[in-house]
C-alpha cells in the first residue's frame, strides 16, 4: 500500500473513532412524556423549559402544549432535540384553577423518559 493511501485510511479510521466517542454528545431527538394521568381533564396547557446540568437556568429547548379544556391526553409526548446527560427541566401545569410549577432533574439517554406530572395538579 502506497503512503497517500495509508494516510487517507488512517484519517478516516481516526474520524470514525472519534465520531463515536463523541457520540453521546450530538443533539438527537429524544422521548420525554409528561404523564398527567387523571388531571388531564383539566390540564389546558403545558410548558416545559430544558437546561442543561443539574441546576441549570441557561434554557436550552422550550416547548408549550396547548388544549381546550377537557381534550388533554393522560401523556404528552415531547421529543426535544438535545444530547444525551442531565438536564433540569421545568414545567408549568395551567389548569382550570390556576398554574403550578415544578423544577425535576432528569438523566436523558436515547430511551423514554417519564415525568409524572399528575401530583403537581391542584
Amino acid at each position: 500500500m502506497d503512503r497517500k493511501r495509508a494516510a487517507g485510511l488512517a484519517l478516516i479510521a481516526g474520524a470514525f473513532v472519534a465520531g463515536v466517542g463523541l457520540e453521546g454528545r450530538w443533539p438527537r431527538d429524544q422521548v420525554v412524556h409528561y404523564v398527567l394521568g387523571d388531571a388531564a381533564a383539566h390540564v389546558r396547557r403545558v410548558d416545559a423549559r430544558w437546561a442543561a446540568g443539574k441546576d441549570g437556568d441557561d434554557w436550552a429547548r422550550e416547548a408549550s402544549f396547548r388544549f381546550t379544556p377537557g381534550t388533554a391526553p393522560r401523556v404528552v409526548t415531547h421529543e426535544p432535540r438535545l444530547p444525551d446527560g442531565d438536564y433540569t427541566v421545568e414545567i408549568e401545569l395551567v389548569d382550570d384553577g390556576g398554574h403550578s410549577r415544578v423544577r425535576r432533574r432528569v438523566t436523558l439517554g436515547g430511551g423514554v423518559t417519564s415525568i409524572d406530572l399528575e401530583s403537581v395538579h391542584r
